[in-house]
């Protein structure tokens, strides 16, 4: 149990979202940790400042840590298993990768621990004799039930009811009288109350004392989130609370109701129409360690779809106005040549960060030099500004990928020139 001035985590990984946010730390765990990746994302000077300021006034420590190569392909893996691999960047498997090997260590040690602590059995005679005695006992005590409950008249049911009813009773008048109570929103506060409005925290704060969390994972990105929930491991909120219940975000088909979790997608896999729409879901972790997770879908009570610029017909392609015409070019499914290929050319580009990611971590296991994934002495290292936008030419979305269709406009309006 930790006490009122230890830490209830012992290690903790930290994301770019915490350090973004200049959360204060001070006190959550003993140990912080991190990944080059992240370390490379804080650009804003606010927050190169902040994590100065850690180490110097906080006399918090964040180590630069790469993760492992087995721990790395287990996230990659149960990240394509969840349908959260499409939207997670290399520095977020990265942190999710360090969590992962962290907390096997930490199990590992744990178990040696457990083992060198075990005390001896006792001779086996005396383990005998103990072992027949509890069984003469259990024997005497079912059948002491059993002639109890033969000799119950059956007028005693009604008693258990009147028992049960004014159980009820108390419970109800328990929570009438917790109505009238409360805490006050402070401007100290008022994270907490924010974390419990979005289900980040549990509805009641007793005075027991938390366990001890070996390992856990800050961070705010949803994606990582689940991906965590799923590997079994633990996840901690802004003010260091270990929460088993995230909200998150999947596609939910408008035509076909259908849920899609690869937030990649444009186009519905069912159907094949392009109305996916984000929609918030409910990931409660399983009760068991081989269970899967409960998810449970929000929906909106009176949703209106929006179908501007749906009336309008799209205007005939003609020929030789292939750079004035509105009808050339335009994107309505899936299967079209055009779309195909700018959805190779985003898978190429995503293996190839893989498997240079993977290279150079088994670089970094092998390099003596102890040269870092991410940094700016890393061969494979490539500015973020030179890879984000190739989508190519013509029309596109801001992820690089082609525009679907016409857009929200009246496409046969004529529009003056300026």
């Amino acid at each position: 149990m930790p006490n009122a001035s230890q830490p209830a985590v012992i290690n903790l990984v930290l994301d770019a979202g915490p350090l973004l946010a200049q959360t204060q730390l001070r006190g959550v765990a003993q140990n912080y940790y991190t990944v080059p990746h992240v370390i490379s994302e804080l650009r804003d000077k606010s927050a190169r400042e902040h994590l100065d300021r850690l180490a110097l006034v906080a006399g918090i420590n964040i180590v630069t840590r790469n993760p492992d190569t087995a721990s790395l392909l287990k996230v990659v893996a149960c990240a394509k298993r969840s349908g959260d691999y499409s939207v997670l960047s290399q520095a977020d498997l990265a942190v999710l990768a360090l969590t992962l090997s962290l907390h096997e260590k930490a199990a590992a040690t744990a178990a040696k621990t457990e083992e060198q602590s075990v005390p001896e059995s006792a001779p086996p005679d005396v383990q005998s004799e103990e072992n027949s005695v509890d069984e003469l006992a259990k024997t005497l005590e079912a059948s002491q039930v059993d002639a109890e409950k033969e000799s119950e008249p059956v007028e005693q049911l009604d008693n258990v009811e009147e028992v049960t009813d004014s159980e009820d009773d108390s419970k109800d008048e328990d929570d009438e009288s917790d109505d009238g109570e409360g805490e006050w929103i402070t401007p100290d506060n008022v994270a907490k109350h924010k974390s419990r409005a979005l289900d980040l925290l549990p509805a009641n704060d007793s005075g027991e004392a938390q366990k001890t969390v070996p390992v856990g994972c800050m961070t705010a990105d949803f994606a990582m989130q689940n991906v965590l929930l799923h590997l079994g491991l633990n996840l901690l909120d802004v003010e260091g609370r270990r929460i088993s219940t995230v909200k998150t975000w999947v596609l939910r088909c408008h035509a076909c109701f259908k849920l899609c979790k690869d937030n990649t997608k444009k186009f519905c896999p069912t159907c094949g129409n392009a109305t996916l729409l984000r929609t918030s879901i409910t990931t409660k972790a399983p009760e068991t360690p081989g269970g899967q997770p409960v998810v449970q879908v929000h929906l909106k009570r009176n949703f209106q779809y929006r179908n501007r610029g749906s009336k309008y017909s799209i205007p005939a392609p003609k020929p030789g106005s292939s750079k004035k015409g509105g009808g050339e070019g335009l994107i309505l499914r899936e299967d079209q040549q055009e779309w195909q290929r700018a959805v190779r050319h985003d898978e190429v580009r995503r293996e190839k960060d893989e498997r240079r990611m993977l290279r150079a971590l088994k670089e970094t296991e092998s390099n003596s030099a102890g040269i870092k994934v991410g940094a700016w002495n890393d061969p494979d290292w490539v500015p973020e500004m030179l890879v984000v936008g190739s989508g190519g030419k013509g029309r596109s979305m801001r992820d690089g990928m082609p525009a679907i269709g016409y857009g929200r406009k009246n496409p046969n309006e004529r529009r003056r020139k300026r």
